[in-house]
């Protein structure tokens, strides 16, 4: 992929911002933010080639059919969008089970079915998005050792983000209903942005403005 991909991202990001800010009641939660920056981002750039297809089939037991026919179609792909959200794989550094919200792929992905997940290698990212969607406080804490406080899943974001690999690019969005940060003397915003840089993080709130 050619690489005005990264002013593809930005613009789809201020897009998705200003769409968020103008009418918020079309953004549900964080998937239906992921999803509107996945369809931007498809709409301005399109497929990328896929280079290997490994289906890691169980066998099906007694009388119901191997169900490797079901997945035979997956052999046939060679190629897929260029964004995808909930991705995650073996390769990913973070659990198995954790998924991030939404990744840009380069040309030459290795596709990997397990038991009718799809899974893929981050080498093969070109960008790596998380984002908050956070509705129901006010405004936020400095709260980073509290394992249930909006900080620490923000901070959470943004460290397992600097896990990827480093010329992988990394965003963390912050949508918010309330003006999170207007209770904030610095701490809370310029240790977040700290973090972020940290970790190569490109870190963005998306907050209401008030006429």
């Amino acid at each position: 992929m050619t690489d005005p991909w990264r002013s593809t991202i930005e613009t789809a990001l201020n897009r998705t911002e200003q769409a968020f800010r103008d009418n918020p009641a079309n953004f549900s939660d964080e998937r239906a933010v992921a999803e509107d920056i996945r369809a931007r981002l498809v709409d301005a750039i399109g497929t990328v080639d896929v280079s290997e297809v490994e289906i890691e089939d169980g066998t099906a037991r007694g009388s119901v059919p191997d169900h490797k026919e079901y997945t035979a179609r997956y052999r046939d792909v060679t190629e897929i969008d260029c964004a995808h959200c909930e991705i995650g794989g073996q390769k990913f550094p973070f659990p198995h089970r954790e998924r991030m919200d939404l990744g840009l792929f380069d040309d030459g992905v290795t596709l990997t079915l397990d038991g009718g997940t799809q899974q893929f290698d981050p080498s093969d990212l070109l960008a790596g998005l998380e984002f908050k969607y956070v509705k129901n406080i006010n405004y936020l804490r400095h709260r980073p050792e509290n394992s249930g406080s909006k900080y620490k899943d923000i901070a959470d974001d943004i460290e397992r983000l600097g896990d990827l690999p480093s010329d992988v690019e990394r965003w963390c969005l912050v949508f918010g209903n309330y003006g999170l940060l207007r209770h904030d003397d610095g701490q809370i915003a310029n240790s977040l942005h700290e973090l972020a840089t940290e970790n190569d993080v490109t870190l963005r709130f998306v907050l209401p403005k008030l006429d």
